[in-house]
């Protein structure tokens, strides 16, 4: 399955958009690299964020969209 995520920081205004690959049971993959290792930076913070309990990554089926909210982000996760 591929995740497109759009992430955008509260505090800046700032959006980023890339697309993670994989699945809720062997985990999710960014370019090749699993998520939690990702070097970019800000793709790595808004990972840190997907991965946490009750993230809709591990629930959410093809064709449908989920947002996560907390006190940096918004960020829209769509399943293709």
């Amino acid at each position: 399955m591929i995740l497109k995520v759009k992430s955008t920081n509260k505090n800046t205004g700032e959006e980023i958009s890339y697309e993670l690959e994989g699945n809720a049971d062997a985990g999710f993959l960014y370019e090749g690299t699993h998520m939690q290792e990702v070097a970019d930076n800000k793709i790595r913070e808004a990972n840190n964020n997907l991965i946490l309990l009750g993230s809709p990554i591990y629930t959410i089926k093809a064709g449908e969209s989920e947002t996560i909210e907390n006190m940096t982000f918004v960020i829209e996760i769509k399943a293709e």
